[in-house]
């Protein structure tokens, strides 16, 4: 039997017309194949250290502060005056926030002409959402491309994802997703599975208990849900290990998932190299990261990953790695 848990986000509760996203990226080469769309679904279950989206944790908008582009003696402060809560204050040359009051209504946002402050996250209705989606379809077609939904995690608006994928399927599009792996099976299995091209599945740690310090939840449900997907799934289900040093990187770790790997005779999968670009995003977000790595990976760090990868009873084929 198969751990099946209620993992209903209060974003459902919204109408399913509606999702809340972060981002829209077009002309991605990365997140699957030939020429993409990404979107980037705000609310995540998982509270990852290193989490490279920190943006889309939170299942509600927010307000981002980058005090680098702010000039309040050559704008003239706009901010402060339009904020309905007071939330604004000019200290020593730069705004601050009151992020207790701060409702993220954005209305200072709109008004600053920097882009400083920006918005992080917003509601977009299922055909404004089509609407921009669909206008790259010609490059789609001709690269063999498509749509791939990320966040945060894709599968906390089920409902919305639900019709959207429907959608994109009558169109005749491509779809990904990019998951960690914490969703309710049946749900996801009745609303999302039936509409996918190719599931894109990351493991972060085999250990329970690393799991639970590192992300915030219990690996089981991901490890279960990752069995039984590679058992019943018609698409492509390709395993991807985000590599954090000193976390996810060691031998341990990785020999262990290529076993796990390998107890369902898959001898591949994907090694993301650490990206460090992460925290500068939390930080304008009020977030102090807690890990503090702010490099990325060497080469050599890179290669020691891959070897011990291999060394284990999986990766006979190979491993592929991302930069």
């Amino acid at each position: 039997m198969g751990i099946d848990v209620n993992i209903e986000s209060s974003i459902e509760s919204n109408i399913e017309s509606c999702a809340l996203i972060f981002d829209i990226k077009r002309d991605c080469s990365e997140d699957g194949p030939g020429i993409r769309t990404t979107v980037f679904f705000k609310g995540c279950p998982l509270s990852c250290l290193w989490c490279q989206n920190p943006e889309g944790k939170k299942k509600q908008t927010e307000l981002s502060y980058n005090a680098s582009l702010c000039h309040p003696d050559q704008c003239g402060t706009p901010c402060l005056a339009i904020c309905p809560e007071k939330s604004l204050s000019l200290v020593q040359g730069k705004i601050e926030i009151d992020r207790e009051t701060c409702t993220a209504c954005n209305k200072c946002s709109n008004v600053c002409p920097t882009g400083a402050l920006e918005a992080a996250g917003y509601w977009i209705t299922l055909k404004e959402l089509m609407y921009r989606l669909m206008i790259d379809k010609p490059f789609y077609e001709s690269s063999g491309g498509g749509i791939t939904l990320s966040g945060g995690e894709v599968t906390q608006q089920m409902a919305f994802v639900h019709q959207l994928l429907k959608a994109l399927k009558a169109e005749g599009v491509h779809t990904a997703i990019e998951t960690s792996g914490f969703f309710n099976y049946r749900r996801f299995s009745e609303l999302m599975l039936p509409w996918l091209d190719l599931i894109y599945f990351d493991l972060k740690l085999i250990d329970d208990a690393a799991s639970r310090q590192y992300t915030g939840q219990s690996n089981r449900l991901i490890l279960d849900n990752f069995s039984r997907l590679v058992e019943a799934a018609q698409v492509p289900v390709i395993p991807r290990i985000p590599l954090i040093p000193g976390i996810t990187t060691t031998e341990e770790n990785l020999r262990g998932i290529a076993d796990f790997l390998a107890s369902h005779d898959i001898d591949a999968a994907t090694l993301l190299p650490y990206n460090p670009l992460w925290s500068d995003k939390a930080v304008n977000l009020g977030i102090t990261p807690k890990y503090q790595r702010i490099t990325f990976m060497t080469p050599s760090e890179i290669n020691r990953c891959v070897t011990s990868f291999h060394t284990s009873q999986s990766g006979k084929k190979g491993v592929s790695h991302a930069n």
